[in-house]
């Protein structure tokens, strides 16, 4: 399930990509290139489960639903209203199955891998 929530977030980008590079010449790819960034930073920021200022409780579902809200705008301004739709739900019926699941909607910590003992 978390595999296909990231592979939901990437398509959030993407989508994001796809609307700014229909803007048309270098000003369209520079636009996808900004606000990609831009999407990816405030993910990072907020909701990454690294993140270092990642926001809690009802104010992250807030936020994430609005970061997909936008790709889902995205999709519809390129004339993809349905698969903007089809972003939304996807990301909010993965979020409820994980949550339903197992309570945890993030990713496990990490794991730490302990390198071989040489010399010791």
């Amino acid at each position: 399930m978390l595999a296909l929530l990231f592979v939901i977030e990437v398509m959030g980008l993407v989508a994001v990509a796809w609307w700014a590079v229909s803007l048309g010449g270098v000003v369209g790819v520079l636009v996808a290139v900004a606000a990609v960034c831009a999407m990816a930073g405030l993910w990072g920021l907020f909701a990454a489960p690294k993140a270092s200022h990642r926001l809690r409780g009802p104010v992250l579902a807030v936020f994430m639903l609005a970061w997909f809200a936008v790709g889902g705008l995205c999709l519809a301004a390129v004339g993809h209203p349905w698969w903007g739709v089809g972003l939304v739900v996807g990301f909010a019926a993965t979020k409820g199955l994980l949550a339903l699941a197992g309570g945890s909607v993030s990713a496990p910590p990490a794991v730490q891998v302990q390198g071989p003992d040489i010399g010791q």
